[in-house]
């Protein structure tokens, strides 16, 4: 068993009343800079944008022991609504700056996660934050391979010979963080 939950379970744990507080800190670990993004998306500057990010993890303190995915719902476009929420209630609670022009946004669909924050994006820092939390889990040479096919797109060869590694042990390593990479995120990619 690994060290760190897995998504899956993760998800899982948060549906509970109480929740476990490892679980806690590992949403809270992925999901913070995507909060602070989708708050400054929104207009908020930073210091604003940390306020907001923490009162939307207290609402899902309360909200996630009831989400249930509904037909054609997404965690990720979940969680957006209700962060988009939180900014307008934050908006009316604070009524510190006025909301941003609507200048420039003619053809853009205010309501659509994905005019918010586009699908590759979403999916890149998700990933890079994963590999940040997960990176402790491997030794040097296992990350450095990995790295080094998966990230940097350079032959097996080529990185095993840095390495001094033989080719599968190169793609062994590669299949072993890719494994563990997709164990974390099933469930918060879709």
């Amino acid at each position: 068993m690994h060290a760190t939950t897995t998504s899956a379970s993760l998800l899982a744990q948060l549906r509970q009343p109480y929740q476990p507080p490892a679980a806690w800190e590992r949403f809270v670990s992925l999901y913070t800079p995507l909060l602070l993004t989708w708050s400054r998306r929104q207009g908020f500057q930073e210091a604003d944008a940390s306020d907001l990010a923490q009162d939307v993890l207290i609402k899902l303190v309360r909200l996630l022991p009831a989400y249930a995915r509904g037909e054609g719902q997404s965690f990720r476009g979940w969680l957006f609504h209700v962060c988009r929420n939180q900014c307008r209630d934050f908006r009316r609670r604070k009524n510190t700056r006025p909301l941003p022009g609507a200048e420039g946004l003619s053809g853009v669909d205010i309501g659509s996660p994905v005019a918010e924050l586009e699908e590759a994006e979403y999916r890149r820092e998700l990933v890079h934050r994963c590999q940040e939390l997960i990176r402790p889990d491997f030794n040097d040479a296992t990350w450095a391979a990995f790295t080094g096919v998966a990230v940097e797109g350079r032959s097996a060869a080529e990185v095993a010979a840095e390495l001094k590694l033989s080719a599968n042990a190169v793609y062994m390593a590669r299949h072993r963080v890719l494994a563990r990479l997709r164990e974390e995120l099933e469930g918060l990619l879709d």
